[in-house]
């Protein structure tokens, strides 16, 4: 994963201030979540793996709805956030630094990729030992959930950013937003997140980079059945209650 590593090492202290109120957002998704699994046969105390576990947006409330979670991501520093807020909410979640390429040889139930990760993969080959490295934790028939954004619309529409918004108040307040810069073939995209915070007289600014791949639903389907994934289904918005297109996929 080109540059990963270092754009999340980087991010990992301030991830947090992208959002409102990070846990509210994370206890959300873990609700959400909970219900996909269900839904697909995987309740509590399943075992489920995050193979890009961030700072544990998706890993920690899947821990608090009663699941065993262990959870993996390529930023060292990302981990050792994870393991911060886990402990500071009491929570059991075995965490490990991983890239998803090459994951520990640990059998789950369930295997997750949420919040647009897998397009960090920036080539075929890349994607593909994705895929083979997440089918060997999964016994035949197992599941794996994964969110992308929805490129398929993105490149319809010539996309450039996400507009900035204001969260907090008084010396909390930061402005975030994206600008995204095109390669010419419309294949890839590098995404500028920009945080703006009060500082001195005026607001100080932190812009962290990094590259990701418009990988397209079918291009993910393709991958997956040639790397030992049967059944594909793909979960739009308004069946999955996510906010990113959702593809499940189970293992033969």
């Amino acid at each position: 994963m080109p540059g990963a590593n270092e754009f999340y090492d980087d991010l990992a202290a301030d991830y947090h201030l992208m959002f409102r109120d990070w846990w509210a957002s994370a206890t959300w998704q873990g609700g959400v979540l909970t219900e996909l699994l269900r839904r697909f046969g995987i309740s509590p105390p399943a075992a489920v793996h995050d193979c890009t576990c961030g700072i544990g947006t998706q890993a920690l409330p899947l821990a608090a709805a009663g699941f065993r979670v262990t959870g993996s991501d390529v930023s060292e520093a990302a981990v050792a956030r994870a393991r911060a807020e886990a402990r500071e909410r009491g929570l059991r979640v075995d965490l490990a630094v991983a890239d998803v390429r090459a994951l520990p040889a640990r059998r789950a139930d369930a295997v997750i990729s949420f919040d647009n990760s897998l397009p960090h993969l920036l080539t075929d080959a890349d994607v593909a030992a994705a895929v083979r490295s997440v089918r060997g934790c999964l016994e035949p028939g197992g599941p794996f959930f994964a969110s992308i954004r929805d490129y398929d619309a993105i490149l319809r529409d010539g996309t450039t950013g996400v507009p900035p918004v204001m969260h907090g108040a008084g010396a909390g307040r930061r402005i975030v937003g994206q600008a995204w810069e095109w390669a010419d073939d419309r294949r890839t995209v590098e995404i500028s997140i920009f945080l703006l915070r009060p500082g001195g007289d005026g607001w100080t600014a932190a812009v962290r980079s990094t590259t990701y791949r418009a990988l397209r639903r079918d291009e993910l389907t393709a991958a997956l059945h040639a790397g030992g994934f049967g059944e594909v289904r793909w979960l739009m918005p308004d069946e999955s209650g996510y906010y990113q297109p959702v593809v499940v996929a189970r293992a033969m």
